[in-house]
């Protein structure tokens, strides 16, 4: 009886040294990303993402990871949807200006 629970602590111990970690996160690059958003992307959204990664770098500091990722994971995706949404303006600003002269050019 004693063998079988050795073997499984020893088992239970093997997957969970191999499981990856959920705190893999470079803290001062996701903070980087998110004041280049501000720069180069939505601003709003850049500084929600800004806000957002420093709470999860106070987190991670404080000892508690799980806040952290948390916080990275909504950080990360603001500065993703900052991106976007700029990337978008940039691709459909020329398009509804060749759209709305195309349709001044049809009235006359």
């Amino acid at each position: 009886m004693e063998d079988e629970e050795k073997a499984v602590g020893i088992l239970y111990n093997t997957e969970v040294a191999r499981s990856p970690s959920p705190v893999r996160c470079c803290w001062f690059r996701l903070r980087s990303l998110a004041a280049a958003s501000i720069i180069c992307g939505c601003s709003c959204l850049g500084v929600v993402a800004l806000v957002f990664a420093i709470k999860a770098e106070e987190r991670h500091k404080a000892g508690r990871s799980e806040e952290a990722v948390h916080w990275a994971a909504r950080a990360r995706r603001f500065i993703l949807a900052s991106f976007a949404v700029w990337l978008m303006v940039l691709l459909l600003g020329p398009l509804l200006l060749w759209l709305l002269s195309y349709a001044i050019a049809q009235a006359e």
